[in-house]
């Protein structure tokens, strides 16, 4: 549908109904290319772990904050702060893959975890795509690092989800062009076929 003669395009609201998450080792060979971003279906590299099922009320949150900024003495000139981007999701199955994000390490051959007070401070290659109504799909790829992790309270009868918030970083393995480090790269769109020999 076209927009209306006010400019509305009812299509072009989101309205999130589902969409993934994972992540994968930091190396090179799971970055994925940016012709394949948009690929329908989008193809992960081997790498790539999902992260499962997200608890209806912790879908995925992003924030942006940015230091203060830098004033000059003439007036209505200033230089914005350094900026630092987050995502925040609540991970509701309780699988190795999720204790390897939050804990940093798979259990032995007994199934035991000797567990760490510290974060795991290894970066991780993300993914996170959302899904809307509208057939589009919101897409990230970058580096990240677990900065917190706050298991939900045991309650009878409900999900037990673990809330991780992820930073994302910036990173040589997202350079653009022109040499600049991003923590990572985006895609909206409609997925639409890969086409073969690219």
């Amino acid at each position: 549908m076209a927009a209306d003669s006010q400019g509305n395009d009812i299509e072009a609201v989101g309205v999130p109904i589902g969409g993934m998450v994972a992540f994968a080792p930091y190396a090179e060979e799971n970055v994925i290319a940016d012709a394949d971003m948009g690929a329908k279906p989008i193809t992960l590299p081997t790498g790539f772990k999902l992260l499962g099922l997200v608890k209806s009320d912790g879908a995925p949150q992003h924030t942006r904050e940015s230091d203060d900024a830098t004033e000059f003495w003439q007036k209505g000139y200033s230089m914005p702060g350094d900026g630092t981007r987050s995502i925040q999701v609540n991970l509701a199955e309780n699988t190795d893959t999720v204790l390897q994000l939050t804990e940093g390490k798979v259990p032995d051959t007994n199934g035991v975890i000797y567990v760490d007070s510290s974060l795991p401070d290894a970066r991780v290659i993300l993914f996170l795509a959302t899904k809307y109504k509208n057939g589009t799909e919101d897409r990230y790829n970058g580096v990240a690092q677990v900065t917190a992790i706050e298991p939900d309270q045991d309650e009878r009868g409900s999900v037990k989800g673990t809330s991780v918030t992820l930073e994302w970083r910036e990173d040589e393995l997202f350079a653009d062009a022109d040499g600049k480090l991003h923590p990572f790269k985006f895609w909206h769109g409609t997925p639409t076929a890969a086409t073969t020999g690219a």
